[in-house]
């Protein structure tokens, strides 16, 4: 007994370290830790209770669990058991609660008994996630949802979802909180991204807005010019981006709520590379008046524009930190581009420059610096002229610690982060999984970057630059 004691103790503490947690403490899974594996869940198909005669009931009834798993495996935290494997322990499962006329074995507290415990650990399932569906008259559609985390033995999550009327809303909405629930950060479900794209090939550059993973598509800019480099605003309203209509590169401020739009510069020369401050009061921007290529803060409303970083050389491509503690940017003081440091003060809203540190030494030329939502992580895109490729890279903001996570992929530029600063977005040429180059397209990956995988745009010749809105509102 004492040997067996012994083994298990093991076995759970070799569990617990790969979720990112201590034993007795809640378990959470952190792609960070080196030995991070995926979840094994299980959804079976959502039960339905009594009678469901709506067309969207019927389609939640058949395809609910499946868009869940897919919602989970997309996040590349979660690994879905196929439903052959536990078919079996499923129904007798359900045939010991279940009646037709209530769901109520789905929302209640009891937990799993010991022997159901041991029957799906046997199955190699680690998390069990289970739903029913009843329909009513005056309430509607309700849904019901409840995970249990198998190797704990215990009920981690439970929702209901009531008049239902967007059967995927819901489901993202319960993948979001299951996410959270594991993982400790917010879920990315509800998230847009912003994006570049053209419709044909000789299609003018325009922004796009799509779901998480590149479905729901809609355009927010028109016209026969160039529209470039959205960035979304902290709270997720907002999109600024740059535009040729008056001819020259300015930049313009769009509102996804009230879907308008509004010009920000106007001063002679080139305006280009927005990027919201934290607090949404300021954008900083790069400015050429001549030669010289600085960088400036100007509101979104157009006025007050100030001298952010002056100097020899070029000066682009500004980021602040979320935590609005430093500024990223991307400089030829010394020759060829390298990421630079900023410290920052704040006067009110206006930020100050305290001191910078050049970050990038390698590779021929290095851009488009994009932070984690924690601020401790900044990506971006190298050129590495001896193999004529770009890849992403990541790196603490100090530079050290600096990882490649593409390589021999076709061009794989403009990195950004997901609200959970899990997954990164960004854009390759590669065909397929070789090392040709062809079209850009958006991709996903790993912040590690490993599970890359190509986001399906239907309707468009190529997308480019995304940029990963921060919190769940979006458009």
């Amino acid at each position: 007994m004492k040997r067996l004691s012994v083994v298990l103790f093991a076995l759970w503490t070799v569990l617990s370290t790969a979720y990112g947690a201590e034993p007795s403490s809640q378990m959470t899974i952190n792609i960070d830790n080196p030995a991070f594996r995926k979840l094994v869940v299980a959804i079976p198909k959502i039960q339905v209770a009594g009678q469901v005669q709506s067309p969207q009931g019927k389609k939640l009834a058949e395809e609910g669990s499946l868009e869940l798993v897919r919602l989970l495996q997309f996040s590349g935290f979660f690994s879905a058991l196929a439903e052959g494997a536990y078919s079996g322990a499923w129904d007798q499962f359900a045939k010991a609660r279940k009646t037709t006329e209530s769901a109520a074995w789905i929302t209640d507290s009891k937990g799993l008994s010991g022997e159901e415990v041991v029957q799906w650990r046997a199955l190699g399932v680690e998390s069990l996630t289970m739903g029913a569906l009843t329909e009513d008259p005056q309430k509607g559609l309700t849904l019901s949802f409840k995970t249990f985390d198998v190797n704990r033995s215990k009920e981690i999550l439970a929702k209901q979802f009531t008049h239902i009327t967007d059967y995927k809303a819901s489901i993202r909405q319960y993948a979001d909180f299951l996410l959270e629930a594991y993982t400790g950060k917010s879920g990315i479900f509800n998230s847009k991204i912003a994006f570049v794209g053209r419709r044909t090939k000789a299609s003018s550059k325009q922004i796009f807005v799509a779901d998480f993973d590149g479905s729901n598509i809609t355009q927010i800019t028109d016209g026969d010019v160039p529209h470039l480099s959205p960035m979304w605003s902290a709270d997720g309203r907002y999109l600024v981006y740059t535009s040729y209509e008056t001819k020259s590169p300015d930049l313009f401020v769009y509102d996804t709520t009230t879907r308008t739009k509004r010009r920000v510069t106007s001063s002679p020369g080139l305006d280009s590379g927005g990027n919201f401050a934290p607090n949404g009061k300021v954008i900083a921007h790069t400015s050429s008046r001549g030669d010289d290529t600085d960088i400036f803060t100007i509101t979104p409303a157009g006025s007050d524009r100030k001298v952010l970083l002056e100097g020899s050389g070029l000066d682009v491509d500004p980021k602040f930190s979320p935590d609005g503690k430093w500024l990223a940017w991307v400089s030829g003081r010394f020759g060829n581009p390298h990421i630079f440091v900023a410290t920052l003060t704040w006067n009110g809203d206006t930020p100050k420059i305290a001191g910078d540190k050049r970050l990038t030494y390698s590779g021929w030329y290095n851009a488009t610096p994009a932070w984690t939502p924690e601020s401790d992580k900044i990506a971006f895109g190298g050129y590495d002229r001896d193999i004529d490729r770009w890849d992403i890279f990541i790196m603490n903001p100090d530079g050290t610690q600096l990882e490649r996570l593409t390589l021999k992929s076709g061009d794989s530029e403009n990195p950004s982060f997901s609200p959970n600063g899990q997954l990164i977005v960004f854009q390759s040429n590669r065909i397929g999984s070789s090392n040709a180059k062809g079209l850009n397209a958006l991709w996903i990956m790993n912040r590690d970057g490993s599970n890359q995988q190509k986001l399906d745009v239907s309707g468009l010749y190529d997308a480019q630059t995304p940029n990963w809105s921060s919190n769940r509102r979006g458009q």
